[in-house]
């Protein structure tokens, strides 16, 4: 049975002297099941992203980068500021951010930190440290050095501080940080601050100490990994850039997490719902500022639920209207123009609503369909439930019913963990964002779809959730969507989103007609979808789920 990097041995080596020299004081070091290009191919990576590390960190910004040939001479230099991330109040000020000295962007490579080791300055990098709670934790730059020598490989980290007190909490209080790949083994060393005398005196049940030994089983595991051969199988950030989502983020979470978490009235857990709606509006908005620019549209939130991504929206100043065949207890705790857009209707796909256009030129006196629903809660003598009889026109004519012809010509649709509208959305004639959940078919029922087979570019889904996402996109390409597809970073394990903006060019000049022929072509290829309106007709008398 092979071990996981927890399970090897992890030696301490406080009081030791380092093999990096009199300056540094070793931590802890374990034996290395891998190469020195493995590890250095994993510490490139934990450059890029110290959130692995650290569940306080959102992400680094990096400022520059700095690769060197063996006589030390500069081979490429990429530099980049980007903009500090503001952050504004609920009340649209804008609210402090705790930082310290970011204006020292100086890589700080020069320092005499290393004894005769052979090892030599390969690249460098300065980055900006973001934590998740930049009210609460402080922005920093770091210089992070990468040394290389034969069968060796050390990075150092070196945050732009001067005071061990400065150094914020998701870092070692130390002055610097050594990661070492030597014969065969990894290591962690640290360079305490000149006034410290306490890390001479530290045991293994201590902060910095517990530290090192994260740091070091983080590094071990993704070193394995590379030898591995491990490819990242998500990838997120491919429709809205990362940098720009995770500022949103912050800003909405900021403005409004408080307030929604205190002031729960439904029974699922504020936490998880609060911040994955939160991280939901965040996306759509960065969303449509790239796509819409200045031009005006409006939006439906379809199964909204508990409405709070409705409520989060149009207090962003964003128009639109939340939709849910029933009311949730939440509804009446939002401001009067939050309720007055969240609206008690069962939503029907309106093409269920007409006939076939085959059907309609072959009998042009049928204006629509007939549909007859048990009423269980009411038997004739001899315990048989009544029927009753709903005609397209009734529904049409119907408070209690949204069909999709309804909604402006500018609409962007939402689904949102919406179960049975899920399919649907691509088939509803609007661009649209769709989160999957549980799978359901056109008619409503339960299904499970196949996984489609494997590709050489790409391994086989087998999971029954992959293949319903999968469906979707299949069902948006066969519409003519230009379909993107993106991983969000939410609190939730159904994360991936489909989204349609725009028809392929092919499909963009279809007669109405036109496509709705297509959609009836889907739906008869999907098995149909006879029993949709009667289900939701009988979803009215139910209570809603907690979902």
């Amino acid at each position: 049975m092979k071990k996981s990097p927890q399970d090897l041995p992890m030696q301490v080596l406080l009081k030791e002297p380092s093999y990096l020299g009199p300056l540094w004081l070793p931590v802890y070091e374990t034996q290395a099941e891998f190469e020195a290009e493995h590890f250095e191919t994993a510490m490139n990576h934990l450059i890029r992203e110290p959130n692995i590390n650290s569940t306080v960190i959102l992400r680094a910004d990096l400022l520059e980068q700095i690769a060197f040939d063996e006589n030390l001479n500069v081979v490429t230099h990429q530099t980049d500021v980007p903009e500090l991330p503001s952050f504004p109040d609920q009340n649209g000020s804008i609210a402090p951010i705790l930082h310290r000295d970011l204006d020292d962007t100086t890589l700080r490579r020069e320092l005499p930190i290393l004894e005769d080791t052979g090892l030599q300055l390969s690249s460098a990098y300065l980055r900006r440290i973001i934590p998740r709670n930049p009210s609460k934790d402080h922005i920093i730059n770091q210089t992070c050095l990468l040394f290389k020598a034969t069968d060796s490989v050390l990075v150092v980290y070196i945050p732009h501080i001067d005071k061990q007190d400065e150094v914020p909490f998701y870092l070692p209080p130390v002055c610097a940080v050594g990661i070492l790949y030597c014969r065969g083994k990894i290591s962690i060393h640290y360079i305490p601050f000149p006034d410290d005398k306490d890390l001479l005196t530290l045991d293994a049940s201590d902060r910095p100490v517990r530290i090192a030994l994260r740091l070091l089983q983080t590094l071990a595991k993704h070193s394995k990994g590379v030898k591995g051969g491990y490819e990242k199988r998500v990838n997120h950030d491919m429709v809205v850039p990362r940098v720009a989502f995770q500022n949103r983020y912050i800003e909405l979470k900021r403005k409004y997490s408080g307030d929604l978490v205190a002031n729960w009235v439904e029974s699922t857990d504020p936490k998880k719902h609060v911040f994955e709606d939160l991280a939901v509006a965040a996306f759509l908005i960065e969303l449509w500022k790239s796509c819409y620019k200045d031009k005006e549209f409006e939006f439906r939130d379809l199964g909204c639920g508990n409405g709070l991504l409705v409520h989060i929206l149009i207090l962003e100043g964003f128009k639109g209207k939340g939709i849910d065949a029933r009311a949730r207890k939440s509804w009446k705790t939002y401001p009067a123009l939050v309720q007055e857009n969240l609206l008690e209707q069962i939503i029907m796909p309106h093409i269920l609503l007409k006939l076939h256009p085959s059907m309609s030129k072959a009998v042009p006196f049928i204006a629509g369909r007939l549909f007859q629903v048990p009423e269980y809660n009411k038997k004739n003598l001899d315990g048989v439930p009544l029927i009753k009889y709903y005609s397209s026109e009734n529904l049409l004519e119907s408070p209690q019913v949204c069909t999709t012809d309804e909604f402006p010509a500018n609409t962007f649709i939402i689904g949102n963990h919406l179960d049975e509208l899920t399919c649907w959305m691509p088939l509803l004639g609007y661009p649209f964002m769709v989160i999957p959940c549980c799978s359901h078919s056109l008619s409503g029922a339960k299904v499970r779809y196949t996984p489609r087979k494997a590709t050489t570019k790409q391994a086989q889904n087998l999971s029954t959730y992959g293949a319903l996402v999968d469906h979707v996109e299949d069902l948006a390409n066969s519409m003519g969507w230009e379909v993107q597809k993106e991983i969000l970073r939410i609190p939730s394990t159904r994360n991936s989103a489909i989204i349609g903006l725009e028809m392929n060019e092919q499909r963009r000049d279809e007669t109405a007609e036109q496509r709705d022929i297509r959609v009836w072509d889907i739906i008869y290829g999907e098995g149909g979808a006879e029993g949709w309106v009667q289900n939701l007709l009988a979803l009215m008398a139910k209570s809603p789920k907690n979902h």
